[in-house]
């Protein structure tokens, strides 16, 4: 592929020496001279010196020729400015990242469908959600979160003699809002029909709204071990999120935030969470609100060195489990070696994303499934399409394919049924077998590579 990537940061470069190692053709976009000296240096990329948002500098870097434009500077406007001019110059696909998404989930098809970004990924987003993840410790493990959290896909693995193991998939009661996507069966990925069994052993992939996803967590897998008791040091976008999708799961959650005007505003936007004004590195403080009872400690404030020492202070209290978040990348190692139980580099994820999207067949992939048997993916249903205005069940999809979710201009979210009608513009999340992505795709409207 012929790749630009737009910034050099942590992110940039990171990217910019894993796709040229992997044979791709790439170009690379920054105003700091120095630093594209530096990866000019050390990697096979052409350069071009200049911002990214101008299209002069565009051009001059054969953004018309590019297959993927990657637009991951430090500044959002920047970023959104490069994708929208790489589209219009000819560009095939660009990945949007931004620091700030608040007005995007407000407007999301608004802003797709005028900035033209085929992936879009927030630093924070990305971090809040992985962050979460860490704290689940359950039967169930969530794969992917959609719609801001709205829609969650679990993997849960089918205990000998559990409540499903041994029936057929159409005679299930499972949860209203919940639906059975994929079996992963020896390694093997299958999308089941109403007359498939379910087997002990069987991990199986389900997708839904929260708070029924939890309903059936708790009747396949009896008594729940998630944390019940978390304890937050940060006050920034990443420890809010992290904060309201604990609360969504029903955690006793608790926040420490040193800037006194910082705990009053958090105080007014989390409802129901403590919020405390304390120093995360005060032992006896820490002592007093019994920091090391709490089945994790999440230290996530915009500070490194603060994170790591309120994790060893509170692991060293009895704090069962320590999350630190990391802006370094190069750090994550380091940390765990230090014993924090998971480092979380904000900066990493968003190039594995990208990482995978590049990787992946689909535009518009969020997820593969045992190394690339299946595919989660997202598309937008144009309005010219044929199958807008029909059912579900009438649409023609593949077996091997299964219409997950959808999300509505409105923002409202559907797990839909067979009955439900398709409109223009909805966003849809399928699980697809790599076999059938192609026919898949061409079915909606979109022509695959």
């Amino acid at each position: 592929m012929n790749i630009l990537i737009v910034g050099l940061g942590e992110v940039g470069s990171y990217l910019a020496k894993v796709l040229s190692t992997e044979g791709h053709s790439i170009t690379v976009i920054d105003p700091d001279l120095g630093r594209m000296r530096r990866v000019a240096d050390l990697l096979d990329v052409h350069s071009v010196h200049g911002d990214g948002s101008r299209p002069d500098v565009l051009d001059k870097a054969d953004a018309h020729q590019m297959d993927l434009v990657l637009a991951v500077s430090n500044d959002d406007k920047v970023n959104m400015l490069t994708c929208l001019f790489g589209k219009r110059m000819g560009a095939k696909k660009t990945v949007l990242r931004l620091r700030d998404t608040s007005a995007f989930r407000r407007s999301k098809t608004f802003f797709r469908r005028n900035l033209q970004h085929d992936l879009l990924l927030s630093l924070d987003d990305l971090a809040a959600g992985e962050i979460v993840k860490t704290v689940r410790q359950s039967r169930g493990l969530a794969v992917e979160n959609f719609a801001e959290g709205r829609v969650q896909m679990r993997r849960f693995v089918l205990a000998e003699g559990g409540p499903f193991t041994g029936q057929v998939l159409k005679d299930l009661k499972i949860p209203a809002g919940t639906l059975i996507t994929a079996i992963d069966r020896n390694h093997e990925v299958l999308v089941p029909g109403g007359d498939d069994d379910l087997r002990a052993g069987d991990e199986v992939f389900v997708l839904g709204e929260p708070k029924p996803l939890a309903a059936l967590e708790k009747k396949l897998g009896g008594r729940q071990q998630t944390a019940r008791n978390v304890v937050v040091y940060g006050g920034g976008g990443i420890a809010v999120q992290v904060c309201q999708a604990l609360q969504r799961e029903h955690v006793d959650v608790r926040v420490l935030v040193e800037d006194r005007a910082e705990a009053e505003r958090l105080s007014e936007v989390l409802k129901g969470v403590v919020v405390l004004h304390a120093d995360p590195t005060d032992l006896a403080f820490l002592r007093e609100e019994h920091v090391g009872e709490a089945d994790a400690f999440l230290g996530i404030s915009s500070e490194d060195e603060r994170n790591l020492m309120s994790c060893q202070l509170s692991r060293s209290l009895g704090a069962k489990r320590t999350v630190a978040l990391v802006q370094k990348p190069d750090y994550v190692f380091l940390y765990q070696q230090l014993g924090i139980d998971v480092a979380v580099s904000p900066r990493l994820l968003c190039a594995n994303r990208i990482l995978a999207f590049v990787r992946s067949r689909s535009i518009s992939t969020i997820a593969t499934i045992e190394e690339g048997q299946a595919e989660v993916i997202e598309l937008e249903l144009q309005p010219g399409s044929s199958l807008v205005g029909k059912a579900l069940k009438h649409a023609g999809f593949p077996r091997g394919c299964v219409v997950a979710a959808i999300t509505r201009e409105d923002g409202q979210v559907l797990i839909p049924r067979g009955d439900d009608e398709l409109q223009a513009h909805d966003q849809m999340v399928l699980f697809v077998l790599n076999e059938v992505v192609g026919e898949v795709l061409e079915r909606a409207g979109i022509v695959p590579e």
